[in-house]
């Protein structure tokens, strides 16, 4: 059976490179919902920051910026398409192959690789690896509880942090911060249990995220619901 309850654990991950690219769909999401829009657009200025602040040739490890990048782009096709029992198997398959190889990687940099080794867009890779390395939490917490300095020098989203540290809390059986970890009930998308529900929007506030209804606005608009159950 496929579950009903499928995480979206990266909703707006692509959105700064969608709206860079001009992309027709967060574009239509945004006109649905117009008070994510300054959000996406700061991320995108954020992101173009920390991507131009490092150049190719300044890169003290170019071939493993390259080689993060090449799993991120395997890691991104598998999770595009309709919701399918097949789909998910292949989802499954590309985060548990790129599981060993990330936490090597974590291993021999003492954390996740820093923009002066793999820039700004390697950095990103590496975070997205961890983030789906669901199999594995105590490697995710384990992430986590080194990237503050990272979030502090830019070279990590506050977006980002939150989402990891939601993906950790909801992985560890705990009530997630941010409410950025979604499940589909009945077709639509809402928040898994948080706590203080009341007051997500101010701790989202706090680190300079839309509030939760336009997160949720988007990831409908962008994201179709995996069905109830498959065979």
């Amino acid at each position: 059976m496929l579950r009903k309850n499928v995480m979206l654990g990266v909703l707006l991950l692509a959105g700064p490179a969608f709206a860079e690219e001009g992309d027709p769909g967060l574009a239509a999401a945004l006109l649905k919902c117009p008070g994510a829009a300054p959000f996406v657009e700061a991320d995108r200025l954020r992101a173009e920051e920390r991507k131009n602040a490092h150049t190719d040739a300044a890169l003290s490890e170019p071939a493993l910026r390259q080689q993060l990048l090449d799993m991120a782009q395997v890691d991104q096709e598998a999770r595009q398409g309709e919701w399918t029992r097949a789909m998910v198997e292949n989802l499954q398959a590309v985060d548990g192959a790129n599981l060993p190889r990330i936490k090597q990687i974590v291993t021999a940099s003492g954390g996740l690789p820093s923009a002066a080794q793999v820039g700004g867009d390697g950095v990103s890779a590496a975070w997205l690896l961890v983030q789906h390395a669901d199999a594995d939490v105590v490697f995710q917490r384990q992430v986590l509880g080194s990237i503050e300095p990272m979030v502090q020098r830019g070279e990590i989203s506050a977006h980002d942090f939150a989402l990891l540290t939601d993906r950790v809390l909801v992985n560890s059986g705990e009530l997630q911060r941010y409410g950025s970890q979604l499940l589909a009930v009945d077709g639509r998308w809402q928040s898994k249990p948080m706590e203080s529900p009341d007051q997500v929007d101010q701790r989202r506030a706090s680190i300079g995220q839309m509030p939760l209804a336009d997160y949720i606005c988007v990831a409908t608009q962008m994201f179709p619901t995996p069905p109830a159950a498959a065979k």
